[in-house]
């Protein structure tokens, strides 16, 4: 009975010291560091692992506490009335505040970062505008095992780079050698004339900061062959079914009076009237007839250097007058088959093309008359532009560029033709169907002047003009 009473006695004193206690808040310290705290009224304390902290009191109710090792643990304050003060203590390997002084000082002056404090990790987070913060930020997540970088690279940081690389280029003279961005890489393209030029544009390079790839050639730019083809499918088809009569009749008449007189002898007058009439009409039977064929339109080859453009024109110029209030000029719009490339070629034997290629015809369907001179005609166009990326000898395909026209007429004896079933032998139906469409070969190859594609294309040049010349010279045969 009386262990019994005792053991309801001390749970009686510890519901009371419950129930009184008070939440001190969270302390963070590192291994080996010491903090103060007052708890005012401090008659003792206790802690719940002294082997992760070690406190001593200071006097007037300051404790000065230590880390010991890392961990966890309960600190209790106890006050002269009976209440409790409690803290949750960690101890760290080493403190966040010291942790991220020492980060801002490795850090310097980067813009675009900043630190946050998530429990007992560090976060970095924010954008880079530069490759080399980028890399001392990864240089410093490295040292600290406790830090995670979410600091990402701003998405127009490179484009900047690439513009601030082409200027000072430019300034320094270096005018065929150009900085592109390709996702997230910055490529030096084009050439120099010499080794010195090259180890300056590799300068300017490191100056900025940032890392690129080079594919600078020094010497002359490659040269880039490109074979095209246009190419246009055509399918006329020009079906007649049913029975046209003749009843529509055309003709002319062409009415004449002749008066002829004699004074003596004979009478006095006689006159004559004639007038022919011709007259034509049609008469058919249905049948059918259907006509397809393919044409090549133009085979040009065009050689230009690597990144530069190159232009072809087969067809002319039509002047198209522009009238304003105070003066008139003419302007000439081309017209034909027109081409441009710009091939360019690095060091993997990848081309990359932008083509534009168009085909144009005259319709004086929809001329307009201006100044009550000769009209201007219209143009009809079939366009295309892209930018492809072939390996060397590669074949592109460019093609849907479709026209498709169909008509359909109907012609019939009136009355007899709007029988049902019978007035099928009095009227006849015609149907006019028309399609077009324009395919595009490219076939880049890099060449020199040496190559034997050119090679090849310098002697079809020489047999072709010898034939030409040939069939316009004098013959016993002509």
């Amino acid at each position: 009975m009386r262990t019994g009473r005792g053991v309801l006695v001390a749970l009686a004193v510890t519901w009371a010291a419950t129930a009184t206690a008070e939440e001190g808040g969270d302390i963070s310290l590192g291994v080996g560091t010491q903090r103060t705290i007052t708890v005012t009224g401090l008659s003792r304390v206790a802690v719940g692992d002294p082997g992760v902290l070690d406190v001593k009191s200071l006097g007037g109710g300051q404790l000065l506490l230590t880390g010991v090792a890392e961990g966890k643990t309960t600190l209790l304050a106890f006050k002269g009335g009976g209440q409790q003060v409690r803290y949750s203590v960690s101890v760290r390997k080493q403190d966040v505040s010291a942790a991220i002084t020492e980060i801002k000082k490795l850090l310097g002056e980067i813009e675009g970062v900043t630190i946050r404090v998530v429990g007992d990790r560090i976060y970095l987070d924010g954008q880079a505008y530069t490759q080399t913060d980028a890399d001392r930020i990864d240089q410093v997540v490295q040292l600290y095992p406790n830090v995670k970088s979410f600091v990402k690279i701003a998405p127009n940081a490179k484009k900047l780079v690439s513009q601030t690389l082409n200027a000072a280029f430019a300034k320094a003279g270096l005018k065929n050698v150009q900085a592109n961005v390709i996702n997230s890489t910055i490529f030096l393209e084009g050439s120099v004339e010499s080794q010195q030029d090259l180890q300056k544009a590799e300068l300017i390079t490191k100056a900025i900061g940032e890392k690129v790839e080079n594919l600078l050639t020094v010497g002359i730019k490659r040269m880039i062959l490109s074979e095209v083809q246009f190419v246009e499918i055509r399918r006329d088809s020009k079906d007649r079914y049913g029975i046209r009569y003749p009843f529509d009749i055309s003709g002319n008449m062409a009415p004449a009076f002749n008066i002829q007189a004699e004074v003596f002898p004979g009478r006095f007058a006689e006159g004559s009237f004639t007038a022919p009439m011709r007259g034509a009409t049609q008469f058919s039977v249905g049948f059918q007839n259907n006509d397809g064929y393919g044409r090549m339109l133009a085979q040009p080859k065009l050689v230009c250097a690597s990144g530069e453009k190159a232009e072809f024109l087969a067809g002319g110029e039509v002047p198209v007058p522009l009238i304003t209030n105070n003066q008139f000029a003419l302007e000439f719009k081309p017209y034909g088959i027109r081409l441009n490339l710009r091939p360019t070629a690095d060091r993997n034997g990848n081309i990359q093309t932008e083509i534009e290629a168009e085909v144009s015809n005259l319709d004086q369907s929809v001329a307009v008359a201006v100044g009550g001179g000769s009209a201007v005609p219209g143009f009809r166009t079939r366009r295309v532009k892209t930018n492809v990326t072939v390996r060397h000898g590669e074949t592109i395909v460019l093609s849907g560029v479709f026209a498709h026209d169909e008509q359909k007429s109907v012609s019939k004896v009136p009355g007899l033709g709007h029988i049902p079933i019978l007035g099928e032998l009095f009227k006849s139906r015609a149907f006019d169907t028309n399609k077009q469409e324009l395919v595009i070969f490219v076939t880049p190859r890099i060449v020199n002047p040496d190559s034997q594609k050119i090679r090849e294309i310098i002697e079809d040049v020489k047999v072709r003009y010898k034939q030409a010349r040939g069939e316009v010279n004098f013959g016993i045969f002509d």
